[in-house]
């Protein structure tokens, strides 16, 4: 849902910018209507968002005397925050789906709308469910609706006087000889690139606004519920999936919470709700502390969590149950989880240090894509030399149009050969019986490096619970929870078709998933392939597209190498 809700808006700015560029007046006047045209359309998705969102979810809407009458100990929560903080009584909404999740949404704290799904209200104790509930009111009571959307709007008006800029220069060049205005010219892509570098950083603070303020969320459920564990054991259960121990039996460390995991929902739009999820018990119900200690290593050592960690509107949970367990003495608790032994657990699994596993994995994701800039670079290189600018011997640089072909012939082998490296790391074969817990304890796992994986169990409902085009599903075994996701040859065309017509046909059907699990920083399963008890079955054929983009790249490359060898026989 938040992709498609982010696209249309993208999709409304480009319009507008590309409309803006031809029609407004240049100069000064044409930039400040410019930004008012984008505060415009933040203005305009803050005001559409909630309607979108009540539009496609499926969210059964209750009055509050009902929704008090049915679940009590969330309603005192609702009440109590609203009393303190005089604040009108959010709508509460419920989704029907066994994925568990919860998000809120609005304009303002007056007017806010809390939903949790059935899995919470299934799968979560009442503390657990009502520290949920304390979190989404935290963000409700901080206006953080109004406040996330002024904080995001200002990259993207740095980011439109950025465009504008280069954009102005760029046409007015075109349209007036090279002697006039260079220097204004100049002094506009000057204006760019600094407005381009202001706007990335402005993004990146604003993503560290959106932590602080989940920050700020975790600290008022323990002020609600008096009690920061239960937002801790949320959060476990959120991030890693566990319902058993199995795997980690040391029953002298076992608690008993109950474990399990999913993926939140957004708050501000579909897509970066700010939610709480728990995922139901299986076996004893209890966990171990070595088996989350393992899922949570992962956030806490692997240099890919603190890349992923840059870039998020949430703080890794380990990091956020960290912070929690620093509240507890203030109420007079002790931590329930704590990380005392995870270094020990990451070294035995990982060795001292990551780091030339994730310069590996980096390495082979961006492969191809290294080998064309190099490509690109001799290019230039080559056509700087032709034209003596820098001092290249001529019979490296030759005929260069010769030349060229000759090395791009070279380069889209080379650029084949990479994509066939990389797909033969990132769709590795030798898939084995594995269970959510087998997996989600692994530490030297990534986007890139995957654990070929074969899992049955149920599937409990959507990826985003609710959501009318959510391809993607949600599984439970007997040890837990774990998003499947579902990335086709088409994405959207095909994704479309599959979240309207197939996933729905798997909800509540018992599944053999063949799939590479990994972890971004969520831990996820890639479908290979889908089969239900009911006789359905869907293949995914990214690895084959893979390949076949390699083959592409071959075919290129002897097109290339047949023109440099027309051209050196003279017959062209």
């Amino acid at each position: 849902m938040g992709a498609s809700l982010v696209a249309l808006f993208a999709l409304i700015y480009a319009l507008v910018f590309v409309i803006g560029i031809f029609l407004l007046p240049g100069g000064m006047v044409g930039l400040i209507i410019m930004i008012g045209l984008t505060c415009l359309i933040v203005f305009f998705q803050y005001l559409i968002s909630p309607v979108i969102i009540k539009w496609i979810y499926r969210i059964d809407w209750m009055t509050f005397e009902e929704y008090e009458a049915r679940f009590p100990h969330l309603a005192e929560v609702v009440l109590k925050v609203c009393e303190v903080r005089n604040i009108k009584i959010p709508r509460m909404g419920i989704i029907h789906d066994l994925n568990p999740n919860a998000f809120t949404f609005g304009y303002t704290k007056n007017k806010a709308r809390v939903v949790v799904t059935d899995g919470i209200l299934k799968h979560c104790n009442k503390k657990e469910q009502a520290a949920v509930v304390a979190h989404e009111m935290g963000h409700v009571v901080h206006s953080d609706f109004i406040l996330m959307t002024i904080v995001f709007a200002i990259p993207l008006v740095l980011l439109t006087i950025a465009r504008w800029a280069f954009w102005t220069a760029r046409l007015s060049s075109l349209r007036k000889s090279s002697d006039e205005g260079g220097a204004m010219y100049l002094a506009l892509y000057v204006v760019a690139a600094l407005s381009y570098a202001t706007y990335y950083i402005g993004y990146l603070i604003s993503l560290i606004v959106s932590r602080v303020r989940e920050y700020y969320a975790d600290e008022h459920a323990a002020e609600v519920t008096n009690d920061p564990n239960a937002l801790s054991t949320a959060l476990v259960k959120i991030a890693y999936g566990l319902v058993s121990s199995t795997g980690y039996t040391d029953e002298r460390q076992r608690n008993k919470s109950r474990v399990r995991g999913a993926r939140g929902l957004g708050i501000f739009n579909p897509n970066h709700a700010k939610g709480l999820a728990v995922s139901s018990v299986g076996g004893s119900g209890k966990f171990s502390k070595d088996a989350i200690q393992a899922a949570a290593a992962w956030d806490l050592f692997n240099p890919w969590a603190k890349y992923y960690q840059i870039f998020s509107t949430h703080p890794l949970p380990a990091k956020r149950i960290i912070r929690l367990n620093d509240q507890c003495e203030l109420y007079g608790k002790k931590p329930e989880i704590d990380f005392s032994n995870a270094r020990k657990i990451k070294e035995a699994q990982a060795g001292k240090s990551m780091i030339p596993e994730f310069i590996t994995d980096l390495t082979i994701k961006v492969l191809p894509g290294l080998i064309f800039i190099l490509i690109a670079a001799i290019t230039v290189i080559m056509f700087l030399g032709s034209m003596q600018i820098i001092p290249i011997p001529t019979e490296i640089t030759g005929p260069v149009i010769d030349n060229l072909f000759l090395l791009w012939a070279f380069g889209f082998f080379l650029i084949g050969i990479g994509f066939i490296l990389r797909t033969m790391f990132m769709y590795k074969s030798g898939f084995e019986h594995k269970t959510v817990l087998d997996l989600v304890t692994q530490i030297k796992v990534s986007p890139v490096r995957c654990i070929p994986a074969v899992l049955e169990g149920k599937i409990i409902g959507r990826g985003i619970p609710g959501y009318y085009f959510s391809e993607d599903l949600y599984f439970q075994d007997e040890t837990g929870l774990m998003h499947i996701d579902y990335e086709s040859l088409i994405p959207f065309f095909d994704n479309l078709i599959f979240s309207i017509f197939g996933a729905k046909k798997y909800v509540g059907q018992r599944v053999r998933i063949t799939g590479w699990y990994r972890r971004a920083p969520s831990p996820y399963v890639q479908i290979n392939r889908i089969e239900a008890a009911s006789g359905k079955r869907n293949r995914n054929f990214m690895k084959q597209s893979n390949y076949c983009l390699a083959a592409l790249m071959f075919i290129i490359g002897f097109a290339l190498f047949y023109f440099w060898f027309q051209i050196s026989a003279g017959t062209i």
